[in-house]
């Protein structure tokens, strides 16, 4: 089958090449007559340029003048060359030369003659930069002088006048520095020395500042006439911070300065030369003869019959013996395109190999992560449980200290008879700390010489010693 194959593709290559090998015979006499017709017209070319460049060469024997400047309207239609020579330059000696540019031939319409005057004024303005510590307006133009000689590259000299209006100051370069903040708050009339109601962080002018230092101040004041003492604490509290801003180092201070300048001119005459320019229309070119190949070639070969290049190798013989090549090698292959395969197959086994070993390496993270999420959430659950009563128990001493204190202020308040009711029922109440699985300690017994009233007893402070309630903060 694959020989077959191979048959019919020699036989098609064969087919084709055959027409191209018979057009290229009969093409190849027909061009030889067009040869030595376009032989003979490039010498004649040949003879002209050698007369041109001899022509060229006698004309660059003169002085050239070269434009100071060259001026063209909008429309592109008047080109204008201004030259500077000396007087005893003629008009003649002015280049009048055509010439295209931008897809215009300009060809000499005019020459104009300037008669140059003594002194040529004209404006000039220039810019001026200087460096300053500062951006006051004061300090910026005591910098800049008020005025200035200059000097331009085409010889014009003058004096030159500071702008005001053109002076401008930009930053040239910052720097950030850092400054230390500080700031302290008092917290009177606090029951005891307790930091959960101090803030950690205040704001101070835009500002936050965080908790750094504290310090306690006690007071105590007699609440009533009977000598009950109550002692209260100032909490003076110290902040600290740092503010970040952004300093200028320098400023770039630039201004204009504008003024007359002028120059002298000594036996100068300007000529000004008009050129008209016109579109250039490109016509397609007629004589397309291959260029000719007279007297270049070796004498008789370009009579040498066409009929000999039978005897050479036709290129589509050749063409068919790369692709019967080919063909040949294509069947003599499965060796090697099963050999390929096999280790196309082996690349593929080993990227899924990566890929899945790629996708466990993410499973187990992923695995990783949730089981530390779950520890954090039990380890969360148990702070929970374990502070949880503990801030109810707090909640509940609190509570038992501002009943007491109301109480008492009931009692010294009522009257005598109102007095041993109200302790009667005072005293079938629950106490909140018994409720709250914490036990009264024991009262002080009251000395023989300090007899106290009968009754309720009186309201006595508790500063939480000994209850374990903040450690630490307190005696």
């Amino acid at each position: 089958m694959k020989f077959r194959i191979f048959c019919a593709s020699a036989a098609l290559l064969l087919a084709c090449a055959s027409p191209v090998q018979a057009l290229a015979a009969d093409a190849a006499p027909a061009a030889q007559p067009a040869t030595v017709a376009a032989a003979e017209k490039g010498m004649e070319k040949t003879d002209a340029k050698t007369a041109e460049e001899k022509t060229t060469a006698e004309i660059q024997t003169e002085p050239a003048y070269y434009p100071v400047d060259v001026q063209m309207s909008s429309d592109g239609l008047t080109c204008k060359k201004i030259y500077d020579v000396p007087k005893t330059v003629s008009p003649d000696q002015i280049p009048q030369e055509e010439f295209d540019r931008g897809g215009m031939h300009y060809v000499l319409e005019d020459i104009l003659r300037i008669e140059m005057p003594d002194i040529d004024r004209k404006m000039h303005s220039e810019n001026v930069t200087v460096s300053s510590t500062s951006d006051n307006s004061n300090d910026v133009i005591a910098l800049l002088p008020k005025s200035k000689t200059v000097t331009t590259e085409d010889g014009y000299s003058g004096t030159a006048y500071l702008d005001v209006s053109s002076i401008s100051t930009k930053a040239a370069g910052t720097e950030s520095v850092s400054e230390p903040l500080s700031a302290t708050r008092e917290y009177p009339n606090m029951p005891e020395m307790d930091m959960t109601d101090i803030p950690k962080t205040i704001e101070d002018n835009g500002h936050t500042l965080t908790f750094s230092d504290i310090e306690w101040t006690p007071e105590t004041e007699e609440t009533d006439n009977l000598g009950t003492m109550e002692t209260t604490y100032t909490a003076v509290v110290t902040y600290t911070g740092t503010a970040t801003s952004s300093r200028t180092t320098g400023y770039t201070v630039t201004a204009t300065y504008a003024g007359e300048v002028s120059h002298r001119n000594n036996d100068c005459m300007r000529y000004i030369a008009v050129f008209r320019g016109e579109p250039i229309v490109i016509e397609p070119e007629e004589d397309l003869t291959p260029p000719d190949l007279t007297g270049i070639l070796p004498q008789g070969q370009d009579t040498q019959p066409m009929e000999e290049g039978a005897g050479s190798v036709p290129v589509s013989w050749v063409l068919c013996a790369v692709f019967g090549v080919l063909m040949i090698i294509f069947a003599l292959r499965p060796p090697a395109c099963r050999r390929m395969m096999a280790q196309m197959q082996a690349m593929a086994a080993q990227a899924r190999d990566k890929a899945q070993q790629t996708m466990k390496e993410t499973e187990m993270k992923l695995r990783e992560r949730q089981k530390q999420k779950r520890t954090e959430e039990e380890e969360l659950r148990q702070a929970q449980y374990l502070f949880g009563p503990l801030e109810k128990i707090k909640a509940a001493i609190r509570s038992r200290r501002q009943r007491k204190a109301e109480q008492a202020a009931m009692l010294l308040a009522a009257p005598p008879e109102e007095e041993w009711a109200d302790a009667e029922e005072w005293a079938g109440e629950p106490d909140a700390a018994e409720q709250a699985g914490q036990t009264q300690p024991p009262s002080e017994p009251v000395q023989d010489g300090d007899a106290a009233p009968a009754g309720p007893p009186r309201a006595v402070r508790d500063d939480g010693d000994g209850d374990d309630e903040y450690p630490g903060l307190g005696g």
